[in-house]
């Protein structure tokens, strides 16, 4: 006798469980958000830590600003004006550059382009200024 399937046992398979399928798919999306996640969280330290190297640096030209009368050079080597009577030493960015500095009467502009080292960008290659939302200190 040859095996034949009753109409009961094709209506249980096309009746089996979404259940392993959505799992899988939950599974996926989950790891995907935890990837993207970790990748998103390196961007915000390492602006952080710029941000909080730029506090730093203004902290120091303000403490400059007032032993010489008011004034700032427009532009220099932030080693040769801070070091050693402002600062121990002057914070690199990221990737162990100088960070940019030029002074005017609209204030300081601190700067740095980013892992590689061009304007525009973004993620790790984006531009910091200390005008991209953090509190000035010289005016």
């Amino acid at each position: 006798m040859a095996a034949t399937s009753s109409p009961s046992s094709a209506h249980d398979k096309s009746r089996r469980s979404p259940l392993p399928w959505v799992a899988v798919v939950f599974a996926v999306a989950l790891v995907v958000a935890l990837v993207l996640t970790a990748f998103r969280r390196r961007d915000p330290e390492q602006a952080q830590h710029i941000h909080a190297d730029f506090t730093l640096i203004l902290g120091a030209l303000e403490r400059y600003q007032a032993d010489h009368g008011g004034q700032l050079p427009e532009e220099g080597s932030l080693d040769e004006l801070l070091v050693p009577r402002y600062l121990p030493a002057v914070p690199r960015d990221p990737w162990g550059r100088p960070y940019q500095y030029a002074s005017s009467a609209q204030g300081v502009f601190l700067s740095t382009f980013g892992r590689e080292n061009q304007r525009g960008g973004a993620g790790e290659n984006q531009d910091h200024t200390n005008h991209d939302g953090h509190q000035q200190l010289l005016r």
